[in-house]
């Protein structure tokens, strides 16, 4: 089984990409949507809880693919549907791709001879769509990750592993919490051999709820609950 990671230059894929490193996990070959952005300066309490959490986002990735001598594809944009990514992809033989970020695949890309993953923050069906960590701090005082394989419907396609976290004790739910709990269920995906078992659960498209960018008041709510937690 082969299988590809394509990186963009964020705290998502600084999760990722060290977290993989951490355990020794194997990747055939690693993408690096690259478009050369300004680096986000963070605070020292930013790093320490990134830290804590099992990542240095104080650490870019294109230092970290350097740092660690590891052979990248980089390309100079970030857009999961340019034609030239595309291109690339199709003269690969992977089965299956991680993709961090670059937007919403559509239908080109997906049609192309590999399988995409998505950790998506949420467990569906009950939680598709956007911000949904947002709205299951709400509801249930919890959050999820669902791995799911990239097909045309929002987050409709079939589902290969799910995993349940406690909500934070901290407030940097954007920043670290939610690279945090999707890189931890890519770990446990890799650790558990999920992928090949191949014991994947198929989704009825018209079943759950769809969730849209949180409003700022209720998220405003839900950061306030886990500082409370």
């Amino acid at each position: 089984m082969k299988i590809g990671l394509i990186l963009t230059p964020d705290n998502r894929s600084k999760a990722y990409l060290q977290k993989i490193l951490r355990h020794n996990i194997s990747i055939d070959e690693i993408i690096f949507m690259n478009d050369k952005r300004n680096e986000e300066k963070f605070s020292s309490e930013k790093i320490n809880q990134a830290k804590n959490n099992g990542f240095d986002i104080s650490e870019s990735v294109e230092s970290t693919l350097k740092n660690n001598k590891l052979k990248f594809k980089e390309l100079p944009f970030v857009d999961i549907n340019n034609k030239h990514l595309i291109s690339y992809l199709k003269e690969k033989d992977l089965d299956y791709t991680i993709f961090s970020g670059g937007g919403i695949l559509k239908k080109e890309i997906l049609g192309i001879n590999t399988k995409f993953l998505h950790f998506h923050p949420g467990i569906v069906p009950e939680y598709k769509g956007s911000t949904c960590f947002y709205y299951s701090i709400l509801d249930k005082n919890e959050c999820g990750v669902s791995v799911i394989i990239m097909a045309e419907g929002l987050d409709t396609g079939d589902v290969v592993h799910q995993k349940t976290f406690h909500i934070p004790k901290h407030n940097f739910i954007d920043e670290i919490y939610d690279p945090h709990i999707r890189s931890e269920t890519m770990i446990e995906l890799f650790k558990n051999n999920i992928l090949e078992r191949n014991e994947f659960k198929k989704q009825n498209p018209v079943e759950g709820n769809t969730y849209y960018i949180i409003h700022p008041v209720l998220k405003h709510i839900a950061v306030l609950s886990c500082q409370k937690n």
